[in-house]
């Protein structure tokens, strides 16, 4: 991953927000000029006070002076306060809007491979941690402190030039005092990017076990199995490893706090006595000297908020790469491919030529050199035991995932032909896990706010759900489950499946592909599902994963897989007489449901 300067994420900030909001640099600009306006006249102040005591002036010239800085100060501290509350509201609505919401569009577009792997999960989980949690610094850290930095740089510019006329060896302390601060702050950076990875591993780990505590669903098992001295014993463990690591950051950050204390005092010793000896010898009367310490003060107190703004801006760096390399993270999939998939035939035929593919860190292939042709409108059923790559084959004609070697033809077209975009077009999925958005029913269906109406009932009847629909309190407009709505509805686990089912009809993809789509479903239920399923798909090319082997009789042809590869092939009757494989799985699950049938045969 690249490492980005602090000064570069800062600007990159900064850009991020000016296009979010093009009044914001006018705000900077504003917040930043009070900002170096109100210490001038903190030092101003003072001086003007004794001056209109010490030389001679009356006591209305001391009045109009005090008095008129001081309503200017109250002015410009009570324009900085607006303007920063102001501020501080558009950098809220910034980093929840703009930098969440490119997370956000990063989560749901990024490669699928990517994000399934442990590294695109720990990224993720970085980088939402540094956009939408403001007290880790981050976006909010970033942004916020930026202003203070480049105040104090200003400051010290101006406040240096005039403690540098008073005596050159004030300037040499606090450039001792700099590096000092510098020398410190490098060990802390240095420790915190060493803890870096074990930092996000323990936030993914603390994060996972508070979502499973706050999950009702797993309520039960924690209760039944009484695994609670358990997972407190994890979360504490996860607790006691981030204190120890912010034990070694405060250890080296008292170093920099030691050094401060030895350096204030010697440059308090240095300017005091050069001060003193001016006043003593007639070169500078009470007014100067008030102006001169405050000058110094001024300058110290801003020259410890840069090296301290500094440190911290260094330190939420290291965060914030995380997020920036997660936005940049490159997107392997094919871009603006040059097939057109509507010129893909309807159906399409399918051909997959000795396809391999393996998982990161994984020496053995999941596919292995693979090769399989699918006719136009051929239904296959793909069968074997757990592990021998189904789920990962389906991913790959989903286009989820692209083979290592190899290719596949749709149509006769390699798929890297196609826009990776596009090509989802072609795809209608049924995967096993079925988690419906927390949207309406209609919504669910069509994938979009807008629909049409009476398209998702159709597809809803094809798919033996609309008697369920109609009886809901408002139909295709009922939310699913009660995460955004009070009034939302949960279906079962077998209506669920049937819902995205009717998803996979809306879309009228050429290519259907089904994973396990009938797992949540009692036998009638699978077999009805199935009569629906081979009726309504004549004029699609289809692709179907199940464990049970009695269901692949509706099917073209079944192809069992065995480590990657094709053991057999052939259609349902022709695989039993074989007495393979196949045969002997099928003769496994049949006898077990003779047996059953036995049982209850003998109970009645």
């Amino acid at each position: 991953m690249r490492k980005y300067s602090t000064a570069s994420n800062m600007f990159y900030t900064l850009k991020l927000q000016t296009q979010f909001d093009r009044r914001y640099p006018l705000s900077f600009l504003a917040l930043l000029g009070l900002n170096l306006l109100l210490p001038v006249l903190a030092t101003l102040l003072p001086t003007a006070a004794v001056a209109a005591l010490t030389r001679g002036g009356s006591v209305r010239t001391y009045m109009a002076v005090v008095a008129g800085l001081m309503v200017l100060y109250a002015a410009a501290a009570y324009l900085q306060a607006a303007l920063k509350a102001r501020d501080d509201a558009r950098l809220s609505r910034f980093y929840s809007e703009c930098c969440m919401g490119l997370v956000l569009e990063k989560c749901i577009t990024m490669d699928y491979r990517i994000q399934e792997s442990p590294e695109g999960q720990q990224m993720r989980s970085a980088a939402i941690n540094v956009a939408g949690n403001p007290a880790a610094g981050g976006i909010h850290g970033m942004r916020q402190q930026a202003v203070v930095w480049t105040r104090s740089l200003l400051v010290l510019a101006l406040y240096g030039a005039a403690a540098a006329s008073l005596d050159w060896r004030i300037l040499l302390v606090m450039a001792l005092m700099s590096a000092a601060n510098t020398l410190a702050a490098g060990l802390v950076r240095r420790y915190e990017s060493r803890t870096r990875v074990d930092e996000i591993l323990d936030r993914r780990e603390y994060d996972y076990l508070l979502d499973h505590a706050y999950d009702p669903a797993n309520g039960k098992d924690v209760r039944l199995y009484r695994m609670e001295n358990w997972v407190l014993g994890v979360m504490t463990a996860c607790f006691r490893r981030r204190w120890n690591r912010e034990k070694g950051r405060f250890r080296r950050q008292i170093l920099g706090d030691c050094s401060d204390s030895v350096f204030l005092v010697l440059r308090d010793l240095i300017a005091y006595t050069v001060l003193a000896n001016a006043v003593l010898s007639g070169q500078m009367d009470a007014a100067g000297f008030t102006f001169s310490v405050s000058v110094i003060a001024t300058l110290s107190a801003h020259l410890n908020a840069f090296f301290s703004t500094t440190a911290y801006l260094r330190f939420i760096n290291i965060a914030f790469n995380d997020f920036r390399n997660f936005l940049e993270w490159e997107d392997p999939r094919r871009q603006g491919g040059e097939r057109d998939v509507s010129q893909v035939r309807r159906p399409p035929r399918v051909e997959l030529r000795n396809v391999t593919f393996s998982y990161p860190g994984q020496e053995t292939p999941v596919i292995d050199q693979f090769s399989l042709t699918i006719q136009p409108g051929e239904k296959i059923a793909l069968v074997g035991l757990n592990g021998a790559g189904k789920t990962t084959l389906v991913k790959l004609l989903s286009g989820l995932y692209l083979p290592d070697s190899g290719e596949i033809l749709v149509d006769g077209a390699p798929l890297e032909r196609f826009d990776a975009g596009a090509y989802f077009q072609l795809v209608g999925t049924v995967f096993q896990d079925v988690t419906p958005l927390p949207f309406t029913v209609g919504e669910n269906i069509a994938g979009r706010e807008t629909y049409d109406r009476d398209r998702a009932w159709k597809c809803l009847e094809m798919a033996g759900l609309r008697e369920v629909v109609e009886a809901l309190p408002r139909g295709l407009d009922t939310h699913l489950t009660q995460k955004m709505e009070r009034e939302g509805v949960d279906l079962s686990g077998g209506q669920k499946q049937r819902l995205v089912f009717a998803r996979a009809l809306y879309k009228d993809a050429p290519l259907l592909i089904l994973d396990e789509p009938t797992s949540a479903l009692d036998p009638l239920a699978e077999a009805d599902l199935y009569q629906k399923y081979a009726r309504e798909t004549a004029d699609k090319t289809s692709v179907f994963i199940s464990h049970r082997l009695s269901s692949t009789q509706f099917c073209d042809r079944v192809v069992y897989m065995e480590n990657g590869r094709i053991a057999e092939t052939g259609s349902h009757q022709e695989l039993l007489e074989r007495g393979g494989a196949y045969a002997r799985l099928f003769q496994v699950q049949s006898s077990y449901y003779r047996e059953n049938k036995e049982e209850y045969d003998e109970e009645i």
